[in-house]
């Protein structure tokens, strides 16, 4: 087994060109970019605010959409990660300020860095949390934007027995987490 820091689109790219068996995803992605592509619900993850230690709201417990667009955001390059805009725009649809993008990474580990050194904040899941410990602090956002969930896919036919079997494991070591 061989594990990958890719984009949605890169995954699916690999799911769909036999290069990858299996990947894990997001369900952001438009019923169409999920064509010949079969997903199973993991589990859900709530979508936090993630700010530096630092950052001036890094002391409340909860931040208003309002507040949140306010700030210059971290993201994902747009060309790369649409479906994370896509997301943005969702969230802070019903709010008037609309988040500014300060800067663009094409994976996560540069997201995480930039916030830390305080260039802005960013959106994530409460996964980060555990991913990314005390050098991030998670904020819940009011109203509590829907949660996503996050996925295994593959590619529609037979799954080899080995990636059944992973397949499998992962449903099961989740269902123990809950």
């Amino acid at each position: 087994m061989r594990l990958h820091d890719r984009t949605s689109q890169e995954n699916l790219a690999g799911l769909r060109d036999g290069r990858l068996q299996l990947a894990f995803l997001p369900r952001l992605l438009k019923s169409g970019d999920l064509r010949g592509i079969r997903v199973e619900a993991l589990t859900w993850q709530r979508i936090r605010l993630v700010v530096s230690p630092n950052h001036p709201l890094a002391h409340r417990r909860v931040v208003s959409l309002s507040d949140a667009a306010r700030e210059p955001f971290v993201g994902f390059t747009h060309e790369e990660n649409r479906e994370f805009y896509d997301y943005l725009s969702a969230i802070f649809r019903s709010v008037k300020e609309k988040p500014r993008i300060a800067e663009e990474h094409d994976r996560t580990s540069g997201v995480i860095s930039s916030i830390e050194a305080g260039v802005g904040v960013s959106i994530g899941s409460e996964e980060y949390g555990y991913s990314f410990g005390n050098r991030v602090k998670l904020l819940r956002l009011t109203p509590e934007p829907k949660p996503i969930a996050l996925c295994i896919a593959a590619r529609k036919g037979r799954l080899s027995p080995a990636a059944e079997k992973f397949w499998e494991c992962a449903k099961e070591a989740v269902s123990s987490v809950k």
